[in-house]
């Protein structure tokens, strides 16, 4: 399910009847405050003390006092001590600065080499990576050595590189001789099985014992072309045989399946695989062959499906059958599914569609209850069953009343106070953590309370944030907010594209956090990708800098609406397959639709092997039927061009 519902249907959301969101207005008092706080905070990161010392005093009733003391700690460093540090953590434990303020002191004191401080100051639950080595190299230059070096191993053996703080310690653990052969040998797995090639690599060299060092170097032969295992003959013997045989065997299940599953039936005996090793990995080479639509034989699918008998195994069975619009067994497969499974919209709308392919008039009756009965859902499943009965869409849009003074009470709380003013003054990260932090054990009434207190700061992604936290999945006003609505409004109307589809793609992407940053890169409103912003920048002559400048909303959104109006015209204003290539690239939309030719839509879409993309396009859709409501505009989850999924 895409969106969950309410059980009752509630009249449309209208956009006229919603009060508008406006920044709340500041005193006299405050803005004076909040003028002070930024000649403060300059003053501080110039190194200004004198000229930020009579600010700060005028400050202590505002609420980022603290952050203009822990600023002046960071300022006066040198002059940090245990008791001046403890005092500020009791003060302000209610804040995250403690934890930085502590990260920047324990720096400082291991920059200095204060040894003896930083050891009675460290605190294990704070501490990185790093920090852990600078602590172990500090019992080091304190006289511990055995006390250090018993700790290093647990380090060092890691799959991936470590922290350069770490090279001190380790290679003084090195030379004094702790190190040994099965430390490198333990690693250099460890790293392979991270896909880590080049750390397993170099890791190989410290190898030299000649047979681990011929085992490293065919497993990183094999890692490169797992295809080279089918010439690889049984040596159980052999120190690593095993590892290197599942590793490839892995390795290669992610480029030809098929070929990987007749060569686990060739080495299991050899390798002495238990019977759950033999079916974890029949599982995942047949999960593979499931998502490229290449299905195994048969006999070897009906022995995967009974030694691992799981809701993603038979899904993946369904979408193979709906390819191939094999209705009977569609409806069988259903069927079988366990309850709570099948009675998910998705598989309630498939069991309709099979229904509906029968002739006899019963299944007929049973197909038509079955979308009457999803038609009632603001879901993706409920959305096409109501378009297939001809019916109107069910938002089931419910809100509650707005208790005006107990907002006005949770929001002068100590924490969204302090947050208010970090979001003010852009300092979202900083505000992100203080809200975290007040909002921790908070009931959903609480959360709910504090979404609607953000709704009306203009903080829409902590509004949404809070929205989900109180489970509050029907109120459309916090959940789907008209964010940047001058900027997107614009950007609709110069790429001649839909606001509603820029709404959707938004709210999917970064759910309007404007310096929203994925594992990827991706960046901004509408998650671009330096390398595709600066071609866009380029084909549009849009006035583009560099990466830093995609947390600007409003060029982020010229940006990523150029870039979706170009695909829009690559794929004839069809919004799935666009919407797809937004998100999985135009490479891979082309290859799943020479793939799999002209299909029905809801089967196209069903049928992507990404669940990510999937996900993806059915929420893109679902999102701007509802943005459509909120805007007062028709509402349609597909247009005509897009009722099949076609290559241009």
């Amino acid at each position: 399910m895409v969106l969950v519902t309410a059980a009752l249907p509630q009249p449309a959301l209208s956009a006229a009847t919603q009060p508008p969101q406006t920044q709340p207005s500041a005193s006299p008092e405050l803005q004076q405050q909040r003028q002070l706080y930024q000649q403060a905070s300059t003053a501080l990161k110039q190194g200004k003390l004198k000229i930020a010392e009579p600010l700060i005093e005028q400050l202590t009733l505002y609420p980022l006092y603290p952050y203009l003391l822990y600023q002046r700690h960071l300022n006066q460093i040198e002059q940090l001590d245990s008791t001046s540090f403890n005092a500020f953590s009791d003060r302000f434990a209610d804040t995250p600065l403690p934890n930085r303020l502590y990260r920047n002191w324990f720096n400082h004191l291991a920059k200095r080499k204060r040894w003896n401080t930083l050891l009675e100051n460290f605190q294990p639950q704070r501490a990185t990576t790093s920090q852990q080595c600078i602590q172990l190299w500090a019992l080091l230059q304190t006289g511990a050595p055995e006390q250090a070096f018993n700790q290093v191993a647990s380090l060092w053996v890691y799959g991936s590189s470590r922290p350069k703080a770490c090279d001190p310690l380790f290679n003084a653990w090195i030379n004094r001789g702790n190190f040994n052969e099965q430390h490198v040998w333990d690693r250099f797995w460890l790293a392979l099985e991270r896909n880590n090639s080049k750390l397993a690599r170099y890791i190989s060299k410290q190898l030299k014992d000649p047979q681990r060092k011929r085992t490293a170097s065919q497993a990183l032969s094999l890692h490169r072309k797992p295809k080279q295992l089918v010439q690889i003959k049984p040596n159980p013997n052999h120190e690593g045989y095993q590892q290197l045989v599942l590793h490839s065997l892995k390795r290669l299940g992610r480029t030809d399946p098929a070929l990987a599953l007749q060569q686990l039936e060739r080495f299991s005996k050899p390798l002495a695989l238990s019977i759950e090793q033999q079916q974890q990995l029949q599982r995942r080479f047949g999960l593979r062959l499931l998502k490229r639509y290449t299905p195994p034989e048969s006999e070897v699918m009906e022995q995967i499906t009974l030694n691992n008998n799981d809701h993603e195994l038979a899904e993946w069975q369904l979408r193979n059958s709906i390819l191939l619009q094999d209705w009977p067994t569609v409806e069988q497969q259903i069927e079988q599914l366990a309850s709570p499974i099948r009675t998910k919209d998705r598989w309630r709308y498939w069991l309709a569609r099979a229904l509906k392919a029968r002739s006899e008039p019963q299944a007929h009756d049973r197909a038509a209850r079955l979308f009457s009965e999803l038609s009632l859902n603001r879901s993706f499943y409920g959305f096409m069953s109501a378009d297939i009965l001809g019916n109107s869409y069910r938002l089931n849009h419910q809100t509650k009343p707005v208790d005006n003074p107990t907002l006005d009470q949770r929001a002068q709380l100590p924490g969204f106070a302090r947050a208010r003013e970090l979001f003010h003054h852009q300092q979202r990260t900083e505000a992100r953590r203080e809200w975290r932090q007040a909002s921790r054990g908070f009931s959903s009434q609480q959360h709910y309370q504090m979404a609607q207190v953000a709704q009306h700061w203009g903080w829409y992604e902590q509004a949404i944030r809070s929205a989900i936290a109180a489970r509050q999945w029907n109120d459309l006003t916090l959940r789907f907010p008209l964010a940047y609505s001058p900027e997107i409004a614009d950007s609709a109307e110069s790429n001649d594209i839909e606001e509603t589809w820029i709404l959707a793609i938004a709210r999917q992407e970064s759910a309007f956090t404007p310096d929203a940053r994925s594992h990827a890169g991706a960046m901004g409103l509408m998650q671009l990708m330096p390398s595709t912003a600066k071609e866009t920048a380029k084909h549009a002559k849009i006035r583009y800098k560099g990466a830093q400048q995609l947390v600007d909303p409003a060029l982020n959104l010229e940006l990523g609406s150029s870039y979706l109006a170009r695909l829009s015209r690559r794929y004839e204003g069809n919004r799935v397959l666009a919407s797809a290539a937004y998100n999985a690239g135009p490479y891979r939309v082309n290859r799943w639709l020479e793939q799999r030719k002209d299909l029905p839509v809801d089967i196209w879409i069903e049928t992507i092997p990404f669940d990510e993309t999937r996900s993806y396009v059915q929420n893109v859709l679902s999102f701007a039927v509802i943005y459509s409501d909120r805007l007062g505009l028709p509402k349609q989850l597909f247009k005509p061009n897009e009722q099949l999924a076609a290559l241009p």
